[in-house]
């Protein structure tokens, strides 16, 4: 069974591919190689907010620009899978 941190990274996956328009994003790919800007991001913050419960700030991305590296950050935030 995938845990929570698993869980976590695929669904970021999932969103950073759809708001940037590709079929799939890989989990060491960087949001802004692939085209994301901090426009993208700050419209992705309450999406992950609210899929995650917890408020993270436009700096999570930038720091953690992988969907690996922004799972890891959103987990010790405390986020969780709803």
């Amino acid at each position: 069974m995938a845990s929570d941190l698993d869980i976590i990274e695929k669904e970021i996956a999932e969103l950073w591919a759809e708001s940037l328009g590709l079929d799939s994003v890989g989990a060491d790919e960087d949001f802004f190689n692939l085209g994301g800007s901090s426009i993208t991001a700050i419209r992705l913050l309450p999406v992950i907010a609210d899929r995650f419960g917890v408020e993270p700030s436009i700096g999570v991305v930038f720091d953690n620009p992988t969907p690996r590296g922004m799972a890891a950050a959103l987990t010790e935030l405390g986020a969780r899978v709803l």
